[in-house]
């Protein structure tokens, strides 16, 4: 009880969302930030292990340089830079990034963009109400002109509105993510040149697809030189040559050609083992990102998942040229787009889920309209369900194919 009444105290409190918590916006920012290991990589890629003496990080330390003293005109440039960062981050939420202007910042980008907040995401935020403390609350409203949103908070049991920006909003939850070269390809379309550089310095498709055509052809090779290695032995056996004594000095034509040969084909063979370690590491990279965003694809939970498809829902409705009149009709539109997304999910491993969260969301669905509307949604929805199970199938045994083939 101490404890807790201790922790209540404004000072503690504070000190709890500055060294635990982070808003959605600066948790993907810090999280791609430039740090020692990012530094390791880039200057010592040959090391592989982080057990060193004292002298050796003495010599990693004095390659460093100088750290810079600790000072508020340091704390000021830090908040600036951080600031910057965030714009730039809101700009690819909303797809309005300039890649002429800002394109060499893209590098201190996530490689996924967290997207705007869902209605009714729980969030938490630090406010002073009027002692400093932390309340939780929920997303009502989202204003992208200042990336400001309209929450919800219940204090002293009395519901509160107030209007505060992304970086002091907490997510109790993940939220949804896009991929940025999507994001940047969506957005660029006109220019294919300035979307291949900036595809191939985030290390995307089109750099995949290099190092898979370099690997296909050095195995090519090293496979034909192992054959005919293959094929001296066995013309070496059949012809029955003896081998050379020790002291024999002298080489026979058809012998000193038998060793020229296998001297081209083990010089052939180291050469392709050191060209094939790039391509390979690219290749390997781009696999273990593909295993991770699929095993967390398997995990997420309903409301994550529902969360995430209605957010999309939103930023559609909201960029749309044509906006709907009525409520009733804009809930409409928003229910169907967010089924849309929905549907876009089936396939991606975690159908167990899905189908949960569709027969709920269907069921509301119909059961919200007249049954005039009912029965011709339904209807539709009748039409597609063998659409949806033949999906789930073909997703199923295409699981089932990947994992033998990995065994």
């Amino acid at each position: 009880q101490r404890v807790y009444k201790y922790l209540k105290q404004p000072y503690c409190q504070r000190w709890i969302w500055c060294e635990f918590m982070e808003s959605f916006v600066d948790k993907a920012l810090l999280a791609c930030a430039y740090d020692i290991h990012s530094y390791m990589h880039a200057c010592f890629p040959q090391l592989q292990t982080r057990q060193l003496p004292r002298r050796a990080w003495q010599l990693i330390r004095r390659s460093m340089g100088k750290a810079r003293r600790f000072s508020p005109a340091f704390i000021d440039a830090e908040r600036i830079e951080l600031e910057r960062l965030r714009c730039l981050l809101r700009q690819l939420q909303q797809r309005s990034f300039n890649l002429e202007q800002d394109g060499e910042l893209l590098a201190l980008m996530p490689k996924f963009v967290p997207q705007a907040l869902a209605v009714d995401t729980k969030v938490i935020s630090l406010l002073h109400l009027p002692l400093l403390s932390l309340y939780k609350g929920c997303i009502v409203d989202f204003d992208p002109k200042d990336s400001s949103y309209l929450v919800k908070f219940d204090y002293n049991g009395q519901q509160m509105l107030l209007r505060l920006p992304d970086c002091l909003l907490c997510t109790l939850h993940e939220g949804k993510t896009l991929p940025l070269a999507s994001i940047m390809q969506k957005s660029d379309d006109s220019d294919p040149a300035q979307l291949s550089s900036f595809e191939s310095s985030i290390g995307s498709s089109e750099q995949l697809l290099d190092a898979l055509l370099k690997l296909q052809k050095l195995l090519q090779v090293k496979r034909k030189t192992v054959d005919d290695m293959a094929s001296m032995n066995e013309e070496l056996e059949a012809s029955g040559m003896q081998l050379p004594a020790r002291r024999e000095t002298r080489l026979t034509p058809q012998r000193e050609k038998l060793q020229r040969r296998y001297a081209t084909n083990m010089i052939m063979l180291h050469r392709v083992n050191v060209d094939i370690l790039e391509p390979l590491h690219v290749v390997h990279t781009h696999l273990s990102e593909h295993e991770s965003n699929a095993q967390h694809r398997k995990h997420v939970s309903r409301n994550e998942l529902y969360e995430n498809c209605r957010t999309l829902a939103e930023l559609d409705l909201k960029a749309a040229s044509l906006k709907p009149e009525s409520e009733a009709t804009r809930e409409l539109v928003l229910r169907l787009q967010t089924l849309l997304y929905l549907c876009s999910e089936l396939g991606n491993g975690n159908n167990v889920e899905l189908d949960a969260i569709m027969d709920d969301f269907l069921s509301n669905l119909l059961d919200s309209y007249p049954s005039q509307l009912r029965d011709a949604i339904g209807g539709i929805i009748g039409l597609l369900q063998p659409l949806r199970e033949h999906i789930v199938t073909l997703s199923r045994k295409e699981a089932e194919r990947c994992e033998v083939v990995l065994q």
